[in-house]
């Protein structure tokens, strides 16, 4: 053995300076690795991507899960939902969720919303995510609940609400519905959205065991300034990226 760390796996190359290649790329990835962590998709959950500061965004065709996604269902759309490429895309309706913010933060490029689980389960209860772990310390100030009693976020006054309620934060819990992250790479919306999902699932476990004891808010400050940062969230990645590559291999060369 070489003692050579394996980083990314080998992924079919993508032309030098073809940016629009490589984001469509990495969001194929990403649909595939949030199926793979089991955070439900199916008709209600979305994920788009833009390049920095870009006034459009790339979503996946309406009513394909996450796991189904292959190149040619992802489109790009502006921020009026206007389909700018393929003929007879499907757009979901509730994607002014994203453009809203996309709007209101031009740091952002990817926003992922899912109906996770356990974040889903909590927020029934009224409650938000507390930070109980040291992995959790990533989510600690960043974490708002949205009481979204309105139904299916149809037009632009529900994602604008959003957007003034997360402010300069990244994750969102959304009672009775599940979570939302925007983030400014992909890998820190998946890496966040991840964490959202077991430390929510951690809090239930620790809520009916008794009362809830987290760390110190100092001790929380030191960990989540460890955690949350571009190196940590790339190694995270690269993780992911090689789990991917072991379970769906055919999808390094698509």
């Amino acid at each position: 053995m070489s003692g050579q760390i394996v980083r990314m796996p080998d992924i079919r190359p993508t032309e030098p300076g073809d940016e629009v290649g490589r984001l469509r790329q990495d969001l194929l990835f990403t649909f595939h690795i949030v199926d793979m962590l089991g955070q439900p998709s199916g008709m209600g959950s979305h994920l788009t991507a833009r390049l920095p500061g870009a006034d459009r965004f790339f979503f996946h065709v309406h009513n394909f899960g996450f796991g189904e996604v292959t190149q040619d269902l992802i489109h790009e759309a502006d921020f009026e939902l206007n389909v700018l490429s393929g003929d007879n895309v499907d757009i979901n309706p509730t994607l002014h969720i994203h453009t809203r913010l996309y709007l209101a933060r031009p740091d952002v490029t990817c926003i992922l919303h899912t109906h996770a689980k356990h974040v889903t389960a909590l927020s029934a209860t009224g409650k938000t995510i507390e930070v109980l772990t040291q992995g959790g310390a990533r989510l600690f100030d960043e974490c708002v609940f949205f009481d979204e009693d309105d139904g299916v976020a149809l037009g632009k006054d529900p994602g604008e609400a959003m957007a003034r309620r997360l402010g300069n934060r990244s994750c969102m819990v959304l009672k009775n519905h599940g979570l939302l992250t925007a983030a400014s790479s992909i890998p820190a919306a998946v890496i966040l959205a991840d964490t959202m999902e077991r430390e929510a699932e951690i809090q239930l476990m620790a809520m009916a065991a008794g009362s809830l004891d987290p760390p110190s808010r100092q001790g929380s400050l030191r960990s989540k300034e460890y955690l949350f940062n571009d190196r940590m969230f790339d190694r995270a990645w690269t993780y992911l990226m090689r789990r991917l590559a072991r379970e769906r291999p055919e999808l390094m060369t698509m």
